[in-house]
């Protein structure tokens, strides 16, 4: 992925939706990432939505995504190939809608569509992440890939963890170069407690990125400030979420 110039990269907006749904909107498109519940914005009719799911868990997708389709027609599904083909199939024909356009996608597969690119990067959890590039920008959306390192689990267990997410992002550093992403939305788990700070560390440290988002949070959204608090150094850079329906710009 080659970016653009300053002076010729397009502007874009951003929205949480929940927990690890955020809504992109570019100059001729809306991108729906990881959605299965929270509030939408009235989109403009005139641009193209996109929804993508990086994985089949419940928190990340959910067949609801299809009902979009009867207010925002031609929308397009980008799903990972983990999810259930069937249990689409068979939502879609419950909600008498025509079956939409579907994109199935996994790791190293990638889509040149007429807004944007998207390839499917790697996990280290269930399916993919997504890194989109469009007028010269470039973003992603992590999905499950993090550090998932965990309490009161085995240390070799967390050591392997750690290892292969170190190794994802070495990989992703080498595709993106030195002038790496504009935007990246990862995982912040309070879940896992002390550790939940280590994988947003690892990716702060490796890759090249103007603005980082936190998602994962489970409505905990104090840790984006406590964060700041302990590195305050990446001031600027990260940027804490306080409450679903949040917009960056």
């Amino acid at each position: 992925m080659k970016p653009g110039t300053e002076d010729n990269r397009i502007d874009w907006k951003l929205r949480f939706i929940f927990h690890s749904s955020y809504l992109l909107e570019l100059p001729d498109a809306y991108i729906l990432f990881d959605y299965y519940q929270g509030d939408l914005p009235e989109l403009d009719g005139t641009k193209r939505l996109y929804v993508m799911a990086s994985h089949a868990h419940y928190d990340h997708f959910s067949p609801v995504v299809f009902q979009l389709i009867r207010k925002y027609p031609g929308t397009t599904y980008i799903l990972s190939d983990d999810i259930s083909q069937r249990q689409c199939e068979e939502a879609i024909s419950e909600m008498g809608i025509d079956p939409p356009e579907i994109l199935w996608i996994r790791p190293g597969i990638e889509y040149t569509l007429p807004e944007f690119r998207v390839e499917a990067f790697r996990s280290t959890d269930q399916g993919v992440s997504f890194l989109i590039e469009a007028g010269g920008r470039r973003f992603l959306h992590a999905g499950d890939l993090n550090d998932w390192c965990w309490q009161n689990v085995q240390k070799s267990r967390n050591e392997k963890m750690q290892a292969a997410y170190l190794a994802a992002l070495k990989e992703l550093k080498e595709i993106l170069g030195d002038t790496g992403l504009d935007v990246a939305i990862i995982p912040m788990d309070p879940v896992l407690g002390k550790k939940m700070y280590q994988g947003p560390l690892e990716f702060l440290e490796t890759i090249p990125v103007r603005s980082v988002y936190p998602m994962h949070m489970w409505e905990r959204y104090s840790v984006g400030e406590s964060f700041l608090s302990e590195y305050p150094e990446y001031l600027g850079t990260f940027h804490p979420v306080h409450h679903a329906g949040e917009d960056f710009h």
